[in-house]
Parts: C-alpha cells; sequence; structure tokens
C-alpha cells in the first residue's frame, strides 16, 4: 500500500481528484494518510509559490521552504493555466522528484516567451518567460490525471434542459473582475478582460441576426439561460480550462471554445469537432463559425451528444484512481515483488 500525505488536505484547488477519490483509492493500493507514517508527501502550490511578491522573491521564499522537508516529496501546481512561471524554477532547484499539473504544453511550446508563461496571453510584459527544458527535467513533469472539471462532481450529471430552444448563443461570464489581480508584478486583470470583454465586441456584431445572451447573470438566470440555448461560448480566464466547459454540455448546449490543441490534459477530452468546436484565440472567426453552426445545426448535433457521452465516460474518479496506479507502478522502486502495493 502507498501512503500518501497531503501538505494541505483540504485543498481542492490542487487535490480535487485525489480527495474526492479518498474512499475508493485502497482499492488501487494507495492511501491518503495524515501520519508522518508516509511514503510520499505532495506539496500544494500555496506552500512553494506566492502570486502577492515578485517573482524571485516567490521563488526565493519557496525554495527555502521546500530546502526544510525531509523525505521524498512531489510538487502539485494548482493553477488553471499551462504555466510554469515560477513553478519551474523551484522545480528544477529543489529536491522534489516530480512535478505534477492539471495541464501542460509540450516541450517544444514551453519554450516561447509569454506574459507568465501564458501563451495565450502574448507577449510583451516585464515577466515575458519561456523555458527550454531538458529531457530528463521534462520526463519528471506529469499531468494529476484530473483537472478543473474533477472539483465539483455534479458537472458529471447530464441534464436534459429545454426540447426548443429559443436563444442561439449563451455568452454568459464575468468579463471583468473589477479588482485589480496581480500574479507577481503583471496585472493579469486586464489581460483576463480583453480575452472575454473580446469575445463580446465580435458578437456584438452579429447581435441583431441571431438571438444572443451576453454579460453576467446569477446562477438560477444562467442555468436557464444554459438550458434554452443552442451553442454556449466558454473563453479562456486565468487558465484554459473552466468549469463552465462542462456547465454547458450538461445542459445540451454545443461547446465552443479557442482552441485547445496546445493544451495536454487527463482526461484527454478536448477533441475538435468531436466534443467542442474550436475558434481562433483572438476570436477573429467567432462569427462565422457560429452562423454556420445554426444554419447547418443538425450537422453538430453530433458533437454535443458525444461531448455528453464523453464527459460521463472520462471524468470518473476511478480513473484518477487508476491514473495513480499507473503513476507508481512504474516508478522503479517498487516493481520487483516486495513493492509497496503489497504491503
Amino acid at each position: 500500500m502507498i501512503k500518501i500525505k497531503l501538505s494541505d488536505p483540504d485543498d481542492i484547488k490542487s487535490f480535487s481528484g485525489l480527495i474526492l477519490s479518498k474512499d475508493i483509492l485502497p482499492n488501487y493500493s494507495i492511501e491518503l494518510t495524515t501520519s508522518n507514517d508516509y511514503d510520499y508527501e505532495f506539496i500544494s502550490q500555496k506552500r512553494f509559490l506566492d502570486l502577492s511578491i515578485s517573482l524571485q522573491e516567490s521563488i526565493d521564499k519557496g525554495l527555502e521552504y521546500l530546502s526544510k522537508i525531509s523525505g521524498d516529496y512531489f510538487l502539485f501546481s494548482g493553477a488553471d493555466s499551462t504555466s510554469l512561471a515560477g513553478v519551474y524554477e523551484i522545480f528544477s532547484q529543489s529536491n522534489a522528484q516530480y512535478l505534477f499539473k492539471k495541464q501542460m504544453l509540450s516541450q517544444n511550446d514551453y519554450k516561447e516567451k509569454t506574459i507568465l508563461n501564458k501563451w495565450f496571453f502574448g507577449e510583451g510584459s516585464i515577466l515575458d518567460r519561456g523555458y527550454d527544458i531538458p529531457n530528463d527535467v521534462f520526463n519528471k513533469i506529469k499531468l494529476t490525471g484530473y483537472n478543473v472539471a474533477h472539483n465539483w462532481p455534479h458537472l458529471q450529471q447530464m441534464h436534459s434542459g429545454n426540447t426548443v430552444r429559443d436563444i442561439d448563443v449563451c455568452a454568459v461570464y464575468q468579463g471583468d473582475p473589477k479588482r485589480e489581480i496581480y500574479d507577481h508584478e503583471v496585472r493579469s486583470d486586464l489581460l483576463y478582460s480583453n480575452h472575454r470583454v473580446g469575445a463580446w465586441n465580435k458578437l456584438s456584431e452579429i447581435k441583431d441576426k441571431y438571438n444572443i445572451i451576453m454579460g453576467q447573470s446569477t446562477p438560477p438566470q444562467f442555468v436557464d439561460i444554459m438550458k434554452r440555448s443552442k451553442i454556449g461560448l466558454s473563453p479562456f480566464g486565468m487558465g484554459e480550462l473552466c468549469y463552465r466547459d462542462l456547465e454547458l454540455i450538461q445542459w445540451g448546449c454545443l461547446l465552443i471554445k479557442p482552441d485547445m490543441s496546445k493544451v495536454i490534459t487527463a482526461p484527454d477530452f478536448f477533441k475538435p469537432m468531436e466534443t467542442y468546436v474550436p475558434v481562433k484565440l483572438d476570436w477573429s472567426n467567432l462569427n462565422e463559425v457560429i452562423q454556420d453552426i445554426l444554419e447547418n445545426f443538425k450537422n453538430y448535433e453530433h458533437i454535443i451528444e458525444n461531448s455528453r457521452k464523453q464527459v460521463i465516460e472520462m471524468y470518473s474518479y476511478h480513473n484518477v484512481c487508476l491514473h495513480w496506479y499507473n503513476f507508481f507502478s512504474q516508478l522503479n522502486n517498487i516493481k520487483d515483488e516486495n513493492s509497496l502495493f503489497l504491503g
């Protein structure tokens, strides 16, 4: 039995898949423990990364914290995005055996210098970062086997919605956080808003032709809008994935989202024209895509059905357990017949 200690047992952002799989993990020879009798400690990002201070100060602070840890430990980046800003510097200079992320980029894509290493934010800040990661280090950056959609089990339950849908496009989400948000020295709220409000600006060009609902709403209003909508738009936020992706699918909308082909996550859900319809990051083809969908809606209905089916099949906590079983089974020190799995 592999015994895992979580640095923060209630940190859903970092450990949702593990926390919500706690009762079935023992069936896969893995156990979460709060005692000091453990094999590996999983360290939450909140312990080693501080967005409220400068990037370099955060790196120094994180390395100092990790230097005091004894025993085998893995780092967990609970961030919403694929970014490695600050995390990579800490991981590569610490004694952590592995770094786990909910979503990541390819080794080559990480080389591109972008704001905070977020490819969808573009470039042009004092914190443009790119990483030329050696093979041996990149091989130790792994997926957690779960992502933001695992934070809320209810998202895996499908609902029927309305038979007749009188709203063409649901574009309901937060556009402006209405407060300054800093990631180290960079105001990320401005970048966040530019992308999200940019979609509304583009949709305004066709709002007289189609029934489009834009802006923010209360949760009950949002559910009513989704139930009545043919298409649901889900922009990026501080990261690429959002719980809204599954909410829209849950209520029977056809999901439109910026192209996810760069993003590597598990489960590998985002398949263009199979589980969602991709558009360009700058929204330049958004209206053309919407027009084609609405004029040929029956040609897209199979995507709605398939996305709902894939959510149910892929977003299983048993799959999370299997992911971790497979990871541990491949570690060199537990391959033989005396492995910890048999303890």
